[in-house]
């Protein structure tokens, strides 16, 4: 496989005004394409409620094994209605919204200014401009790398003790494929590799590890992704008690580039599996109703159980690629290898740390926080029994919609002046709590004061962290 690189000039990256106007906007959809977009929403989230959705029957079988009871008997209820589930609403509706022809963005060329263009729409949106370096690997210029068609640009990089940000360009010469974007309007693509830092004796690390795989971004045209790779280095060398540097090396690896299709193409559960595990239930004198669930017996559970996990385990002896992930029939794939290798300078500026080292009797607590001007990051004991909810003054739940991120949360939008933390029980708040926030019974001058008190008597812990001091 053979790569090659090239260095783009910095004078010929100069952009003109439609051209960022294009990357800075949420490219707005038509009137009637938006209500179709709402109405579609309202659908998946009216049929989730009633059955399990088909993306995720497989994590949820895996699920139904370990713990059974509810989580089995949901699953159990969806195959017994049949495949054609709240995903297939879904992709309908998106295919419906978002195929839209890119070309009547203009076309945009590879450019050097990813934070500026899209940093205000980031998940951890803020001002990197000020903040951020591009990246060079010599002085000629921005270092690009082409394989198999797909050309990786890497832009910008900001790094603070808590996070390294990495802006890139993905530019194909052959059409990005049909992509499924997320309920904030963005496509899920992803990079899979190992990042190496030279201050470390680790070695590489997964991508997966140091924050999250997928780029935070937007599709410019048919061919070209513009995005940001986040890097969670507070976590995780904070925990192995690493210092950060001010300037260090670092080596990215990148094999593969991976989007989620819009249409998944998994295989469903053949006929006669499904009519073998109906069979065995006869047998055992046990119904296929959800009431006749109801009256079993823990033993007769267990029966049933384990004959639904049989159908399961023959299912996955016939596609044994349907339990890794990324995989043929939800993903499709770019691939590399793309290596790069840059300088990173380290920049505190507007960076508040502040030691805590509060642990209760129960290893409950806080060791320390840190703001910075994307993000605040609590620095906590590891207990996965538990979840931290972070309010901002006014008691607004941070972070809301930005999943996966352990204890940090973005600051762009609340009064970060001061913040409460609470550790809650992970169930309960999963279960219960959370749903207050989300709860349409509020009024939104009160909802945060409704919240905060609500998690004032329920949570395992708390503390109230001032930074304006």
């Amino acid at each position: 496989m053979e790569k090659q690189r090239e260095f783009l000039q910095a004078d010929n990256l100069q952009l003109d005004d439609n051209i960022k106007k294009t990357l800075a906007g949420t490219f707005p959809l038509p009137p009637k394409v938006a209500d179709a977009r709402e109405e579609a929403y309202k659908k998946v989230r009216a049929l989730a409620d009633k059955e399990s959705d088909t993306q995720q029957k497989d994590e949820d079988a895996l699920e139904a094994k370990r713990e059974g009871g509810k989580s089995h008997q949901k699953l159990r209820k969806a195959l017994l209605r049949g495949f054609a589930g709240t995903a297939a609403v879904a992709a309908a509706a998106f295919c419906c919204i978002y195929i839209v022809n890119p070309s009547v963005v203009a076309q945009v060329p590879i450019v050097s200014h990813v934070f500026e263009q899209i940093g205000g729409s980031l998940d951890f949106a803020g001002d990197y401009t000020s903040l951020a370096e591009q990246v060079k690997e010599t002085e000629k210029g921005i270092e690009s790398v082409t394989a198999e068609g797909t050309t990786i640009t890497l832009s910008e990089v900001y790094c603070n003790e808590t996070a390294l940000y990495l802006s890139l360009v993905i530019h194909s010469e052959e059409r990005i494929p049909d992509t499924f974007y997320d309920e904030n309007g963005k496509p899920m693509i992803s990079m899979y590799g190992q990042i190496d830092f030279d201050f470390d004796d680790e070695g590489a690390i997964d991508l997966v590890y140091v924050g999250d795989s997928e780029i935070d971004g937007k599709l410019v045209d048919d061919n070209t992704f513009a995005g940001v790779i986040r890097f969670d280095m507070g976590q995780h060398f904070s925990n192995k008690g690493i210092e950060i540097p001010e300037k260090f090396k670092v080596q990215l690896s990148v094999p593969q580039i991976v989007g989620t299709k819009l249409h998944d193409t998994r295989p469903e559960m053949p006929k006669g599996l499904k009519e073998q595990y109906e069979i065995a239930m006869e047998e055992n004198g046990l119904g296929l109703t959800d009431e006749d669930y109801e009256r079993f017996t823990e033993e007769q559970k267990d029966i049933e159980h384990q004959l639904f996990n049989d159908m399961w385990n023959a299912y996955y002896e016939l596609y044994p690629d349907r339990q890794t992930y990324p995989n043929q029939y939800d993903n499709w794939f770019l691939y590399g290898p793309w290596d790069f290798a840059f300088d990173v300078a380290r920049n505190d500026e507007a960076v508040i740390r502040k030691e805590i080292n509060d642990i209760n009797e129960n290893g409950l607590g806080i060791i320390s926080v840190t703001k910075t001007p994307m993000e605040i990051n609590v620095e906590m004991p590891e207990n996965l029994d538990c979840f931290a909810a972070i309010l901002d003054a006014d008691g607004n739940l941070m972070g809301n919609s930005v999943p996966g991120y352990d204890n940090a949360v973005p600051v762009n939008g609340y009064d970060t002046s001061k913040i409460y933390v609470y550790i809650c029980d992970y169930v309960e708040y999963m279960d219960e709590l959370k749903g207050v926030w989300w709860s349409g019974g509020y009024d939104e001058s009160v909802k945060g004061e409704v919240f905060k008190e609500l998690l004032d008597g329920r949570s395992l812990y708390s503390k109230e962290i001032i930074f304006d001091e």
